[in-house]
């Protein structure tokens, strides 16, 4: 864990000279007291746990994560009399690479793995068979991804490991709910035919169709794919562009940018040139870029199953982010820091991803033939998302990096109810975007190197209170 991780702050935790354990400050504590209590949907990014008394939990804790954490939540467990068994993972932490995206969701590409990464990346399988046969109730671990449904114990996701995020996890439930419902519904109730703008200051400027036959069961069910967009929203993560199969031809076209993903080192400004649905062209991105662009030309011939064209990178994911206390923790760019994965999360931001969709069966098609597989992103910070309908109505669901549903009337009437509405739905977060939300120019101060500019302007990562 880096130096700043293994520094209690000291409004967060302290220690008890008489046991020489963690105490956790009320804010961490009630996080953990409502996320325990939130319900259980397998889900990576969570609603809750659903910890009753009587349970044995299953809690997997990687040396990069935060103990403050760790201690919050066994503490909240075991109010309820839930008893909890923690897993350490002994993980050593290091600064991010430029390929460690490639490392963390690509496969067959030549690029080399590393333990280190795989284990802080990656859930651990084995552990999956342990809470089953140990007749545990719960199982706690991964941050992203799709979970299995296990025979027997609950299994959810720990998507805020750490003391500046974790503080979101005590936001409302029936408020959050309430926020990617109000979110999601134009999309699903008029989204049929529509057409959708999403541009981005960084350079984002793409225009997509939303074909009628995505919001059908049977199109996913004729190539076993998941059916990921249909009307119960995908919690945190918005589908603001259907899933796989693709049949017939994508009309997607344009230009998706930026300087950040999941898993990497902040990377120089790329340009994805999209053509119909795939990325014919790659500019920029230095070591990340050309690497995108070495593997495209690695998979220009292959004919994946749920495609309509060969290739690999086809546009798969526009994920919308929807929590509105989500922040980037400092040192991010680090194992410690967890990457971009937290702030995705976000409301208003977007991830934006070309390649095989988890777990589906071009994954499965592609590992068995030994070929490439996975799929690589770019982060949209500040976007802008507007659907026009057939009828030409056009409806904003984010603009500039603001999710429109926080303004909406019953979400305001709800928060209300739970509290100061202002304050409840008052981003956390802003992402630092030189010439978008902090003095400086983009072009000159941010856009060549801004793994450099990141480091001397560290995000304001005050979470909630």
């Amino acid at each position: 864990m880096s130096e700043a991780a293994k520094q209690p702050a000291a409004e967060t935790v302290g220690t008890d000279v008489r046991t020489d354990q963690l105490v956790v400050a009320p804010t961490l504590l009630d996080a953990a007291r409502t996320i325990v209590r939130g319900p259980s949907l397998n889900r990576t990014k969570t609603a809750g746990y659903d910890v009753k008394s009587g349970e044995r939990i299953l809690l997997v804790e990687k040396a990069t994560d935060d103990p403050a954490v760790t201690a919050a939540l066994v503490q909240a467990m075991n109010e309820i009399g839930a008893l909890v068994d923690v897993f350490h993972v002994d993980v050593p932490d290091r600064p991010l690479e430029p390929l460690d995206e490639f490392r963390g969701l690509m496969h067959n590409v030549g690029v080399e793995r590393d333990v280190a990464f795989d284990a802080w990346q990656g859930r651990l399988r084995w552990l999956e068979d342990v809470a089953v046969k140990q007749g545990y109730s719960l199982l706690l671990q991964g941050e992203g991804g799709p979970l299995p449904v296990l025979d027997g114990p609950r299994y959810e996701g720990i998507p805020w490991y750490h003391r500046a995020t974790f503080p979101a996890a005590g936001f409302p439930w029936p408020l959050w709910d309430l926020i990617n419902a109000t979110a999601w519904k134009p999309i699903w109730t008029k989204g049929k035919n529509a057409t959708v703008h999403l541009t981005d200051p960084e350079g984002t400027d793409l225009t997509f169709t939303l074909r009628p036959e995505h919001w059908e069961g049977e199109h996913y069910a004729r190539t076993n794919s998941r059916w990921r967009f249909q009307e119960k929203y995908y919690l945190g993560h918005l589908y603001g562009y259907p899933t796989p199969p693709y049949d017939p031809m994508p009309t997607v076209n344009g230009v998706v940018a930026g300087t950040l993903n999941h898993y990497g080192k902040p990377f120089p400004h790329c340009r994805l040139h999209v053509e119909d649905g795939r990325i014919t062209r790659v500019e920029g991105g230095g070591e990340y870029g050309a690497k995108w662009a070495e593997c495209i030309e690695l998979t220009k011939d292959i004919q994946y199953p749920e495609n309509p064209g060969p290739g690999l990178f086809w546009l798969w994911e526009v994920a919308i982010g929807t929590h509105p206390k989500m922040v980037r923790p400092p040192y991010a760019f680090s194992l410690a820091g967890h990457a971009a994965m937290f702030e995705r999360l976000s409301s208003g931001y977007i991830h934006m991803g070309f390649g095989t969709a988890n777990g589906n069966p071009s994954e499965h098609w592609a590992e068995e033939q030994g070929l490439p597989w996975g799929h690589l992103h770019i982060h949209l910070q500040l976007p802008t998302y507007v659907l026009t309908t057939t009828e030409g109505e056009e409806i904003t669901v984010v603009e500039n990096g603001n999710l429109k549903a926080l303004e909406d009337q019953a979400v305001r009437d709800l928060a209300e109810q739970l509290g100061d509405p202002d304050e409840l739905l008052r981003k956390a977060w802003i992402p630092p975007v030189p010439g978008a939300t902090v003095p400086g120019d983009y072009e000159a101060d941010y856009a060549q190197d801004p793994a450099s500019w990141l480091d001397k302007h560290p995000a304001d990562a005050r979470a909630w209170e």
